[in-house]
This record gives C-alpha cells, sequence and structure tokens, in this order.
C-alpha cells in the first residue's frame, strides 16, 4: 500500500490549434541583429521541442541507472493428503536480477549517448534559428532597397520613353526606338512589381522567423547586413569545420552508439540471472528458500544479432566519413563561391558603376552647355540607376553566400554572436 500510495498519476495536458497558431511575439521589436536572434531562438517551437527532447533524454538517463524492476511471486497450496490438520502451504519470493558487467554498461552508455545525441540535435535546432533570421533580415534589407531603386527606373524609364515618343512624333526618331522606349519602360515595371513581391514574401519570412505579427514586423527598421569577410577570417571559419559542426558531432556520436549496441549484443551471449531467496510456511515448517533463474541466450548464441550490430557499426562509419567529406566539400565550395561573389561586387562597384557615374555626369554637362537633348540624359541615368540595381544584387548574393559560408562552419564570424548562441546552447 505504501508503494501504491508513492505512485504518480496521470495529469492531462491537452493542446488546440488554435491556441498554439497565436504569434509570441507581438510587442514592439528591438534594431539589433544580436537581439533579434535571440527573440528568433527563444520563440522557435523547434528550439522548445529540442530543449524538451533533451530534458526526456536527461530523465532518460538517469532512469537507465536505475536497477531493473524486481518481481514478486506468491505460491499457495492446499493439501490434505500430506497433513489433514495443516493443509495450507504459503510461500513467497522476490527476484532480483544481477544488474552487473557488460549489460548495465551497455545500457548506461546508449543513455548517455543519448543525451549527447540531444545535446547536439539543440545545437543544429539554435542554428537553424539564428540562419533563419539572419536569412530574412538579409532578404529584407536588400529587397526593399532594390524596390526603392526600381521605382526610380520606372520612372526614368517611363520619361525616357515619354520623351522619345514626343521626338518620334516630330519625325527626329524613328518609330522602332520609341517603340524599344516603350518595352523598356514596360520590363522596368515588371521588375518592380517582381521584387515588390519579395519584399512581401521577406516581411513574411521574418514575422515567421520572430514568430510575430505581420505589423509588429512592419514597424521594425532595415538592418543592414554585416560587412564582408577577410580572406583570414573566412579561412577561419573553414578550418572549424570539423570541430564546430554539431551534425558531424551527432554522427561520431551514432556510431559510438552502434559500438555500444554491438558490445550489448556480444554481452547477450551470455545469460541474464536472477536470484529469487523467498520464505515459505509448508503445514507448520518454516523454510527459507533461495532460486537462481537463468535467462539463456537464443540458441545460435545471439550471433545472428552480433552480426547485424557489426553490419550497422559498418553502415555508422560509412556515414560518418560521408558526413565528414561533404562538410569540407560545402565549406570550400562555399568560400569559393564567397570569394568569387566580392570580386563580382568590387567589379561592379569600381568599374561598371564607375563608369555609369561619370557618363551620367557627362550627359548632365552637355545637357545644360546644350550640347545634348533630354533624352540622352535621361537615357544615361537609367543606365546608371541599372547599375546601381546590379551592384545591389551582387551585394546580395555576397551577403546570402556569406550566410552560406557560416552554414557550412556552423559558426558565426562574429565573436559575440558566438557568444550568445553558445550561451542559447546551454540553457
Amino acid at each position: 500500500m505504501l508503494g501504491l500510495s508513492a505512485c504518480v498519476s496521470y495529469s492531462a495536458a491537452p493542446l488546440t490549434p488554435q491556441t498554439l497558431a497565436a504569434p509570441a511575439v507581438t510587442g514592439p521589436l528591438p534594431a539589433d541583429a544580436g537581439a533579434l536572434v535571440r527573440i528568433a531562438i527563444d520563440h522557435d517551437p523547434a528550439v522548445a521541442a529540442a530543449r524538451a527532447s533533451l530534458d526526456a533524454a536527461v530523465s532518460a538517463q538517469k532512469a537507465a541507472k536505475n536497477l531493473p524492476p524486481l518481481s514478486l511471486t506468491l505460491t499457495a497450496e492446499y493439501s490434505k493428503d500430506a497433513d489433514a490438520r495443516r493443509p495450507w502451504l504459503w510461500g513467497g519470493a522476490v527476484g532480483i536480477p544481477l544488474d552487473i558487467g557488460a549489460k548495465r554498461e551497455a545500457r548506461v552508455t546508449a543513455a548517455d549517448l543519448a543525451v549527447i545525441k540531444a545535446r547536439y540535435a539543440l545545437a543544429d535546432a539554435v542554428w537553424s534559428s539564428r540562419q533563419r533570421l539572419r536569412q530574412a533580415l538579409s532578404d529584407r534589407y536588400f529587397a526593399r532597397a532594390l524596390v526603392a531603386i526600381d521605382r526610380t527606373l520606372v520612372g526614368q524609364r517611363e520619361a525616357f520613353a515619354a520623351a522619345l515618343a514626343r521626338r518620334v512624333a516630330s519625325g527626329e526618331d524613328p518609330r522602332g526606338l520609341g517603340a524599344q522606349a516603350e518595352l523598356d519602360a514596360s520590363a522596368a515595371r515588371q521588375t518592380l512589381r517582381q521584387a515588390e513581391a519579395k519584399a512581401i514574401q521577406a516581411e513574411a519570412d521574418l514575422a515567421r522567423a520572430l514568430d510575430a505579427a505581420p505589423e509588429t514586423v512592419a514597424g521594425l527598421p532595415d538592418i543592414a547586413p554585416p560587412p564582408p569577410l577577410d580572406n583570414e577570417t573566412a579561412g577561419a571559419l573553414i578550418a572549424k569545420t570539423l570541430v564546430s559542426r554539431a551534425d558531424i558531432a551527432s554522427a561520431v556520436a551514432d556510431y559510438d552508439a552502434a559500438e555500444n549496441d554491438l558490445r550489448a549484443a556480444i554481452a547477450a551471449q551470455y545469460p541474464d540471472i536472477t536470484i529469487a531467496p523467498g520464505y515459505t510456511w509448508e503445514r507448520g515448517a518454516v523454510k527459507w528458500p533461495v532460486n537462481l533463474t537463468l535467462n539463456l541466450p537464443p540458441l545460435d548464441g545471439n550471433r545472428a544479432n552480433i552480426a547485424q550490430a557489426q553490419k550497422a557499426r559498418l553502415a555508422a562509419g560509412k556515414m560518418l566519413e560521408d558526413r565528414v567529406k561533404s562538410a569540407l566539400h560545402d565549406a570550400d565550395a562555399a568560400a569559393a563561391s564567397y570569394r568569387a561573389d566580392l570580386e563580382t561586387e568590387a567589379a561592379i562597384r569600381t568599374k561598371d558603376l564607375s563608369l555609369a557615374e561619370a557618363l551620367s555626369a557627362q550627359t548632365e554637362r552637355a545637357l545644360k552647355a546644350g550640347e545634348s537633348d533630354r533624352t540622352e540624359a535621361l537615357a544615361a541615368a537609367a543606365a546608371l540607376t541599372q547599375t546601381r540595381a546590379s551592384a545591389l544584387q551582387a551585394a546580395q548574393t555576397a551577403s546570402d553566400d556569406r550566410l552560406k559560408l557560416e552554414d557550412a562552419a556552423r559558426q558565426p564570424a562574429d565573436a559575440s554572436e558566438l557568444s550568445l548562441l553558445s550561451q542559447e546552447m546551454t540553457k
């Protein structure tokens, strides 16, 4: 009765989709990327699920160190043949498994490895939340900047088309030029609509990353992406790939678990032993029996399970090898792509943009001096705006590939953000 009184009772914890769908963040948001990363992680359901899984693994780790459950056997016998005056026999025995040796060690080790894997899963969830937030901030920043540039370009293309239409009407230019200008203006309007759609999508992605209401995110100012990485910092990130990626560490834990399963299978070749001391009252005589129970292994000596465990260990080793090689390839590819992006952006800004600015300034001076008409100045201004859009798109590509480089290393380049993520992973 005392044991039953100490039992834990069941308590229901129902969930409804309606309550889970409500945004968690409704107040004003800070205009700081680091603070937003912390908010995103703290309100990410995937991170919360990983934390709960870790807590469950820790509880299972404690439970694995407990002794296996005991068994209680009660016996009763009635017979007048032996003694008509004392026909009853009463007895009881407590079965105590001998939880020692390799089998206990394998069980405890499996629970320890499960905790390690749960910690790596939490690290992956925290990193994914950070990446999603950083990508959303970058997409929003560049999308809104591109919308502003495209709006300017639409105005310039339409003004150029109108000016050229007047020249065509007066017979100064052929109709083909006017038609081409109209097509260019139409293309600029289509590009603007696409940019506006991307800006709306980026706003929604940011709200999703922060688990915030759309109106809450709408008031957040643009946050510029971090500056480009130098070669030394990028190289340091690549060098840390094998030691900073949680998925590689998890694959190592998987191999350790397969190794532990093999040890458990080998230990299962030997019988499990249970001793059962008891008490018997046999028609007036008191006895203290002791039983010994052997749970025998399979008839094949557990060879089939051992062979399966050996193959599973081999598969885990190959999976670890694949994970390592893929991680190194991804890091090298991301670094090469990032360097190429920086070179492209620099070329556009130093050559193309400088040339477009010089041409625009030259045509403006010629217009003021009366040496050219307005159409040439409008065409040069539109070309400059188009080049600025190209430079912005090149900067966005470089920013995206910087995030891919950090993702390949599973580590941010900024030391303060690394410290923040470490704190979130150890909560």
